[in-house]
Parts: structure tokens; sequence; C-alpha cells
């Protein structure tokens, strides 16, 4: 392995380890409804790339409470959300469970179809 090839393969592994933090459990919930805070996006639901978008970081759910926040936390540039979304698939999550435990499982689009978890 070349260090290009390694070095890329480092990025990939990176990438995948920053997206399996990703709160896909919210996908199909809506946005808050106050059009003043997100505009165009209050009371729409939340697409793969809206979990990982940074631009919607800290956004609210309409089912957010006082003592149960959901906003999202995505830390990746709108750009590299759907470079990430054209390359893999998100197959299954399971979020926390009651011991922690939570798991997210990408797959490759390519023929490859190798699986991350």
């Amino acid at each position: 392995m070349t260090n290009k090839q390694q070095i890329q393969k480092l990025r990939d592994n990176a990438e995948l380890a920053m997206a399996s933090y990703g709160y896909f459990h919210l996908i199909g919930k809506k946005f808050k409804n106050d059009e003043d805070e997100y505009g165009d996006k209050a009371n729409k639901p939340i697409t793969l790339h809206d979990i990982l978008d940074i631009t919607y970081k800290n956004y609210e759910t309409q089912d957010s409470t006082f003592f149960n926040t959901e906003n999202l936390n995505g830390d990746f540039t709108p750009t590299q959300a759907k470079r990430f979304f054209e390359r893999y698939d998100l197959l299954i999550h399971q979020p926390n469970t009651e011991s922690g435990f939570s798991a997210t499982l990408f797959g490759e689009k390519k023929k490859t179809k190798e699986y991350r978890i």
C-alpha cells in the first residue's frame, strides 16, 4: 500500500467515525416550527444530510422539551455531507440503549459493498 493510499484510507475511516456520531434517530422528525429562527427549514422533515450538516447544528425538533432536548449536532460542511452520502448508505442505526450502547452501520454504494460499523 502506497503512502497516498494509506492516507486516503485513514481519511475515509476518520470521516466514517465522525458520521457515526450523527443523531440518525431524528430522521423524519420535523424541525421546530419557528420561521424566525429556522427560516425555510421550519416544520420540514429532517433528512440524512441535515443530520450531518453543520449548518443545522443546534436546530431543535418539534419533539424537543425542556428536559429532553433533541438538537442536531452535525460537524460536516454541506459539501462534505453530500459527498459522504453519495458514497455511503446508512443501513442501520441503533440509538442509545439504557446501557449507553449505540451503533451505526454504513455500506459503500460501489460494487465492493463493504460494511463499516
